[in-house]
């Protein structure tokens, strides 16, 4: 008798389990099909009701034209309902284009008045249904400037530029003692570790990215200096970046082999003699570098800035042979302008490096005229106008009893503006005679030998020993004058 009571007692604890785990379940699943539970079915349905009532009341405020009272009622919908307007109703599409106008036009009132919080704030409220409208976004990046301007004092000390080659993507290929080319590498060039580094070092003491082009402005045919005005404590720092054509003779060499847009359309690196997975990587060149530390550390940028590549001609641009002796250019200039343009958009610049590797003093009057040739009619197309010029090799005779040289005044005359030179002493000068002037700017190298050798030189600006790469340098840091 026992013994069937508490089977009796087991049986009934089991069937009630069972029920309350069924029901939790089917509560559970219900639940999860709503986007919005509240406390109890007629709070829910009172919730929903008032869902519908404020998408009908949008859609009613458009078909009588009030789109600004529209929109913001639109700012109230739940998700679910904003997404059932967006995707099937083209009322949706007519209030977003009515009300852009005014937006717009209360934006540039705002700004007009000098109210630019008011503008950046209006724009920013309504910047989800505009996400990807340039106008839009073309005034949020005004007004978020002027604000920023009007906090800006005027930088009166010297600006620093720095100077690199293409990074060494794979040093553990580059810097092979069995590497013919391995020394000439391991003296000029630095890895991609060494470029982190550095960027992390100026970062922490306030150096900030400047744009070259915002350091001078032109009057008639004077170039003159140009007032800087920069975030309180911060201090300008140029960077550029010199022979990016990746020449044929360098490949497979520890570089890359060429700048390219990966599918979704964004900058990136291809190398082909590494395994299918490896050959597009976003971590080994200085482009990619750059905008991952900025997209990190976007204060590092002042108003959009980035770096400046300097490009020959001979064997082409960015890795690709655009030169008029390859057959295959008109292919090659096809993809060296999507890449370009890409850079551009992105902040980045262009500069000449003259168009062969010799320099203006091994060339005579006449080659050298032909080397501006072949880069205006070669390169220019490409990149654009720049009105900045790198000098090559040794530095050249710039100006002769009062008159520039010959070469020099080629220079000028096709149109260079701003011009710069190896030189670890800081200064940016104006250098004139009767007819015009020209702005000339020292650059500091930096590669092995530099970090080796010119501690004391970039003191102020970071500790070499501290960014040298131990790791992959075949060659110690404590090895001077290699």
């Amino acid at each position: 008798m026992l013994l069937k009571k508490i089977i009796n007692i087991i049986l009934c604890f089991l069937i009630f389990a069972f029920l309350t785990t069924t029901a939790l379940l089917i509560n559970f699943f219900t639940n999860n099909n709503r986007q919005t539970i509240y406390a109890t079915p007629i709070k829910t349905l009172e919730k929903e009701l008032e869902y519908s009532e404020t998408l009908n009341k949008v859609i009613t405020l458009t078909q009588q034209n009030k789109f600004e009272e529209a929109i913001n009622t639109l700012d109230f919908v739940n998700a679910k309902d904003f997404l059932l307007l967006k995707n099937s109703n083209s009322i949706y599409a007519k209030l977003i284009k009515e009300y852009k106008k005014i937006l717009v036009s209360t934006a540039n009132s705002y700004y007009q008045n000098k109210e630019y919080t008011l503008a950046l704030n209006l724009l920013n409220s309504k910047h989800k249904y505009y996400i990807n409208d340039e106008t839009i976004n073309d005034l949020i990046k005004l007004n978020k400037a002027e604000i920023q301007n009007s906090s800006l004092v005027e930088y009166k000390g010297e600006i620093e530029h720095l100077y690199t080659h293409c990074l060494l993507a794979y040093p553990e290929i580059a810097l092979n003692p069995k590497n013919s080319l391995s020394k000439e590498l391991d003296n000029n060039y630095i890895t991609p570790t060494e470029f982190k580094n550095i960027l992390n070092e100026l970062y922490a003491k306030n150096y900030i990215l400047i744009n070259i082009n915002s350091i001078y402005t032109t009057d008639n045919n004077n170039v003159v200096k140009q007032k800087l005005m920069l975030p309180p404590d911060k201090k300008p720092i140029i960077f550029s970046f010199d022979d990016v054509s990746y020449e044929s003779k360098k490949q497979s060499k520890g570089m890359v082999d060429k700048i390219i847009l990966d599918r979704n359309g964004n900058i990136a690196t291809y190398t082909s003699k590494k395994s299918i997975q490896d050959r597009v990587t976003y971590n080994n060149e200085f482009v990619t570098i750059m905008e991952s530390f900025i997209k990190e550390h976007p204060d590092f940028s002042f108003n959009g800035a980035r770096g400046i590549i300097c490009l020959n001609g001979y064997d082409g641009i960015l890795g690709y042979r655009t030169q008029r002796t390859n057959a295959t250019s008109r292919f090659e200039i096809k993809k060296a302008l999507q890449v370009v343009n890409k850079l551009k958009n992105l902040g980045w610049e262009f500069a000449s490096h003259g168009y062969g590797k010799s320099g203006m003093n091994s060339l005579s009057d006449m080659e050298f005229a032909k080397e501006i040739s072949y880069f205006e009619n070669e390169v220019i197309p490409i990149i654009g106008k720049t009105s900045v010029y790198m000098y090559q090799n040794n530095e050249p005779e710039i100006f002769v009893n009062g008159n520039y040289t010959n070469k020099q005044k080629m220079l000028n005359d096709a149109g260079f503006k701003l011009f710069c030179k190896t030189d670890d002493k800081t200064s940016l000068s104006t250098i004139s005679n009767s007819t015009n002037s020209i702005l000339l700017m020292n650059r500091k190298p930096l590669d092995g030998f530099s970090l080796r050798n010119k501690s004391y030189d970039y003191a102020h600006l970071f500790n070499c020993e501290l960014v040298f790469d131990h790791t992959n340098r075949t060659i110690p840091y404590n090895n001077k004058n290699n």
